[in-house]
């Protein structure tokens, strides 16, 4: 074993081979954990590698999945050395979900944007895609292997107002498509999480996305 780890993570890393694995992986992870293990998981931890400019799709992915990572390690320590209840763990990966995920709207929206333009309601306003997290997931219960399930709904249907003007249920679409793509999406660093859209409305025959109306 890495002498170079805290005695106090013996348990956890004598239980999880994921874990010392990732460790040994990525060593600049351990400077990192050694500051914040001891306190669970909040959304300012979670947020902070995201709160930069991203160069390309590549960058987004791999800073999601290493955002995972970093995550898994913080809450297998803490649960594995006795300091985590069940309820810290699920709460914590639901937070990782809800950060990934809002991360993962906010930017692809702002890509279609720069291209379409925003999508307007009946009265011209902008819009924004609503996600419902369904299962485990709206029930913040998320485990440590659970899929995320989703509902994409967008309030009205129209046009964007950009120079390549789309109908808003093509801009959602597409959108609906990065966010499972961003998240689900197979990498050299795995994924975020397993998507499941299959509890949307009509299920795999349906839309992926759908307004409030059709709702």
């Amino acid at each position: 074993m890495d002498t170079n780890h805290p005695p106090g993570w013996q348990a956890a890393l004598a239980h999880s081979q994921y874990l010392a694995q990732l460790l040994q992986a990525r060593p600049e992870l351990v400077p990192e954990l050694v500051a914040t293990w001891e306190r669970p998981l909040d959304e300012e931890l979670l947020r902070a590698p995201l709160q930069r400019e991203f160069t390309d799709d590549d960058a987004v992915r791999s800073a999601l999945r290493r955002l995972r990572q970093r995550a898994m390690a913080h809450i297998a320590l803490r649960d594995l050395c006795g300091l985590a209840p069940l309820s810290e763990v699920v709460e914590s990966m639901t937070l990782l979900a809800d950060v990934t995920t809002n991360f993962a709207l906010d930017h692809y929206h702002r890509q279609l944007v720069a291209t379409h333009g925003e999508p307007l309601d009946s009265q011209g306003r902008p819009q924004r895609m609503l996600i419902i997290g369904m299962g485990k997931l709206g029930g913040r219960e998320l485990n440590v292997s659970s899929d995320v399930d989703y509902i994409f709904i967008y309030p009205e249907d129209g046009d964007t107002a950009g120079p390549k003007c789309i109908e808003n249920f093509d801009f959602f679409n597409r959108l609906g498509k990065r966010i499972i793509g961003a998240l689900g999406d197979l990498t050299a660093d795995g994924q975020v999480f397993r998507v499941d859209m299959r509890l949307r409305p009509n299920g795999d025959s349906g839309p992926l996305v759908c307004s409030l109306d059709a709702l």
